[in-house]
């Protein structure tokens, strides 16, 4: 996590940190990203990063840790406005990652996050950035309306919601390769759809 130093500096030069830390490991993987064009593009001494950071692996937590943050905002606040809809949830999740943070020109960023969390194999990836993804939902099982499922556990309510991560988590990385925003959408709502009412026929 960042220095005292990083937080007290003015927000324009926390802004340039940030948009060439973004920059430089949306081109490269964690393992290959380099420091020295990260301090470059932000127009800082090398050694200024290491006041401000302990390595670049901090400093990927630091982006990880705010956009966790703001995806637990979300997720509660759409708890609570459509009280308790486990499937309005997902699809917040859905439109605050597609919406909000590939729509901010963040989108080589995001990409390249999703694709080393499907594979890296690498420990400090695997253990210390993962942290740094939000909250459970299965932590929120209070609020979650399972008047309509047919929940009768919380460990039937933690399948549930890793089959909804799952289908999730794919169609948001799949909708980079769509020209369509709104064909990429309507697939997700429809393996929803798939999920929540069933495809045979009765």
């Amino acid at each position: 996590m960042p220095t005292d130093t990083f937080n007290k500096l003015p927000e324009e030069k926390k802004s340039k940190i940030v948009f060439a830390a973004k920059k430089e490991f949306a081109r490269a993987s964690l393992r290959e990203a380099s420091i020295k064009n990260i301090v470059e593009d932000a127009g800082i001494a090398r050694g200024s990063f290491y006041q401000y950071f302990d390595s670049k692996e901090d400093l990927l937590q630091y982006l990880l840790k705010e956009h966790a943050e703001e995806m637990n905002k979300n997720l509660e606040n759409t708890l609570k406005t459509t009280k308790g809809d486990i499937f309005e949830v997902f699809i917040s999740i859905y439109d605050y990652m597609v919406d909000e943070c590939i729509n901010k020109g963040e989108v080589d960023f995001f990409k390249k996050i999703f694709e080393e969390l499907k594979t890296s194999q690498d420990d400090i990836f695997a253990i210390d950035i993962k942290k740094y993804k939000p909250k459970k939902i299965e932590e929120y099982y209070n609020k979650v309306d399972k008047n309509k499922l047919k929940i009768k556990s919380e460990e039937e309510l933690a399948l549930l919601i890793r089959l909804l991560h799952a289908v999730t988590k794919k169609a948001v990385v799949s909708s980079f390769n769509y020209e369509s925003k709104q064909k990429a959408k309507e697939d997700f709502l429809k393996q929803l759809e798939y999920i929540k009412y069933g495809i045979l026929q009765t």
